[in-house]
């Protein structure tokens, strides 16, 4: 009986570390690091093979593929850009999080939308909500 209490420890040890690092918190997190690095292979990691991408106010949806090739576009943009974010809210398995994306020539407020499936990201829809930060 011991034998099988300690093996069962063992297995939910194993088990619970992997389930708490493909929670939504985490997987926004590393989205937002991935961003920050321009991690292209983090990104592919993050993604379920089906994800879109949707930038609202350029009237853009992206496939995976199409979003990891843009990341050539991001890099070059995002030099020298700071982006703070926080949690607004998570409602039916989506997360919503506000984002102050501080570009070196402008600055935009943004709200953006992450649904999730099998321990990823399989969707994100983003809109800009201003062109100032102001309380962020």
């Amino acid at each position: 009986m011991r034998k099988l209490v300690i093996a069962v420890a063992l297995l939910f040890s194993l088990v619970v570390p992997s389930l708490a690092e493909d929670a939504p918190e985490i997987l926004v997190e590393r989205w937002y690091k991935a961003l920050a690095t321009v991690d292209r292979a983090e990104f592919a990691d993050l993604l379920t093979d089906d994800a879109t991408i949707v930038l609202e106010d350029q009237e853009v949806e992206l496939n995976k593929s199409e979003f990891l090739a843009s990341l050539t576009e991001w890099e070059s943009a995002a030099k020298d850009t700071k982006v703070k974010h926080r949690l607004e809210g998570m409602e039916n398995g989506r997360m919503t999080m506000l984002v102050c994306y501080e570009f070196p020539e402008n600055t935009t407020y943004t709200r953006e939308i992450f649904s999730f499936r099998d321990g990823k990201i399989s969707a994100s829809a983003q809109g800009a909500i201003g062109e100032t930060c102001e309380g962020f």
